[in-house]
């Protein structure tokens, strides 16, 4: 690290020493360094090689200087994943969102706040603040698309009350349902006497009907009997006033973009984009704001395209981990990555497929492939990515048929299935003598998670009585012939994911008792 803070010092045209401490918390200034000479080229080229990829991003924004070195440079990741609004770079998150910046002397509601302290407002906004839908429509060459990108947002008396949607700003219905609620809850609270707040409770309790909303034309006290009145406040008698509090500033917080259309006002706060890049132990974090001038996806396209666009080498990546069921992957053209481990979440085949311009074929065999399964899917089952993979890694759920598990030639098969029931123990001995039968090479490895223990016992009495197997403790072996045995034991899990907490393994060792001489 202190070699790296020296080499930025020497490489920054300004001798930035404040970013210096940024970017290396572990910098420490010292006159003696402007003694120094700067570094050549060649010798830049070899600094970037091996450092951080974070550290790289950071010092060429920072340093124009060296920007099309680190570009030609390749660049190693141990980690990324990639969503619609941001990704993971080893250990520091880059996300995208929407920041209101409210005007000087415009009351800022809860909501809108916990907004723009999380970062959680993904949404693009129209002229008058109403939400509009991410974009995932709109894909640019080189840019990868998963799964149905159709989005429909069309909400009526929401429980909790959520932000409106573009689509809704004509909804008089749900104008008249927030404003409605806004005002007798407004009355319920003004009747509260000083003293206990209580605790929130997360669901709104709805008082009016849909008819009542479509006949009421004024305020609630001229539309209302004092009867009438009193029968819908009585419903709210069992919420705390905390709890009105919290939903009277939801409703406001909702009613925002109908008061800006219907009175024609303009925005009380001026949108930006904010990127929050942050570390993976919170300690760091840096938030860059921008105006919004361009939408939330067009955002992302130009965040992907300065770090991983305009590279000469495929990029060196140890672990990709792809999750997200929608999104459209906003890489730049020409970008590859040379994987190591890969992970997909849901709907694997089109996952593969759709990922062919990005993995570099030299990434196969892969080290390990993790996926995340749905039982009704099985093409993956057949997808080379797969069949060829050293070690393969099954969550989710249980395919079903266990032929497509029993077929697999990959040396580690790790079945850690948790949405499912468990294999049976005739099914686990299927394992077993499959193994045996087709003779299986030494390696080869299979794991399957179990939540009882005294049937993992039963299991290995049935191995035993099934194939003369010879009993060891824990574990029972079967000779398999070719100087090699079949070890099948188990252990706790150390995943601790309950209620599976035991492992059975079957594994394929040398046989030296019976080996041949």
């Amino acid at each position: 690290s202190a070699h790296l803070t020296l080499f930025f010092f020497l490489f920054s045209p300004s001798g930035d020493i404040d970013y210096c401490r940024q970017c290396f918390p572990c910098f420490r200034y010292s006159a003696s360094i402007m003694s120094f000479t700067r570094l050549q080229y060649d010798s830049l080229k070899t600094v970037l090689q091996y450092m951080e990829a974070n550290k790289r991003f950071c010092l060429s924004k920072s340093i124009p200087e060296i920007y099309f070195a680190e570009k030609a440079v390749p660049l190693r990741i141990r980690y990324i994943d990639f969503g619609d609004l941001g990704f993971r770079v080893n250990k520091t998150t880059y996300s995208l969102s929407i920041y209101r910046d409210f005007h000087q002397g415009e009351k800022i509601l809860d909501p809108f706040q916990k907004e723009n302290n999380d970062g959680s407002l993904v949404d693009d906004l129209d002229q008058y603040g109403f939400r509009v839908p991410f974009n995932r429509t709109d894909v640019a060459p080189g840019e990868v698309v998963f799964d149905d990108l159709n989005d429909v947002n069309n909400h009526f008396m929401p429980s909790p009350p959520t932000f409106p949607w573009a689509s809704e700003q004509g909804n008089e219905r749900l104008r008249r349902f927030y404003e409605r609620h806004l005002e007798i809850y407004q009355i319920a609270l003004a009747r509260r006497s000083e003293g206990g707040q209580g605790f929130p409770f997360p669901m709104m309790t709805i008082v009016f009907t849909y008819d009542e909303l479509l006949a009421m034309r004024g305020r609630i006290i001229q539309e209302l009997t004092p009867e009438a009145l009193e029968l819908k406040l009585a419903a709210l008698n069992q919420m705390s006033t905390c709890t009105l509090k919290t939903f009277i500033a939801k409703l406001r917080y909702c009613l925002q973009p109908f008061d800006c259309r219907q009175n024609n006002k303009a925005l009380p706060f001026t949108p930006l984009i904010q990127l929050t890049i942050k570390s993976e132990d919170g300690q760091e974090k840096r938030i860059e704001r921008y105006p919004y001038t361009f939408k939330l996806h067009e955002a992302m396209r130009k965040l992907c395209g300065k770090l991983f666009g305009g590279r000469k080498s495929i990029v060196q990546v140890h672990k990709f981990s792809l999750n997200n069921i929608n999104m459209v992957f906003r890489i730049p053209e020409g970008f590859n990555i040379r994987v190591r481990n890969l992970r997909l979440g849901e709907t694997r085949i089109k996952r593969l497929e759709a990922l062919k311009n990005l993995i570099h074929e030299s990434s196969y065999p892969l080290a390990s492939l993790i996926i995340h399964g749905r039982g009704y899917e099985v093409d993956h089952f057949a997808h080379s990515a797969l069949t060829s993979a050293r070690q393969l890694i099954l969550e989710g759920a249980f395919p079903g048929d266990i032929t497509y598990l029993l077929n697999l030639k990959n040396t580690i098969v790790c079945c850690k299935y948790s949405w499912s029931r468990e294999l049976s123990n005739e099914e686990l001995l299927a394992f077993a003598e499959n193994i045996v039968t087709t003779v299986f090479p030494i390696g080869t490895y299979r794991s399957f998670k179990i939540s009882q223990e005294g049937r993992i016992k039963n299991l290995l009495n049935q191995v035993r009585e099934r194939f003369n197997g010879r009993t060891k403790q824990s574990s029972i072996s079967i000779a398999m012939g070719n100087d090699s045995k079949l070890k099948i034991f188990y252990k706790t899990d150390p995943s601790r994911q309950e209620p599976k907490k035991w492992l059975v393994i079957m594994n394929v060792v040398p046989d030296r008792q019976n080996a041949s001489h």
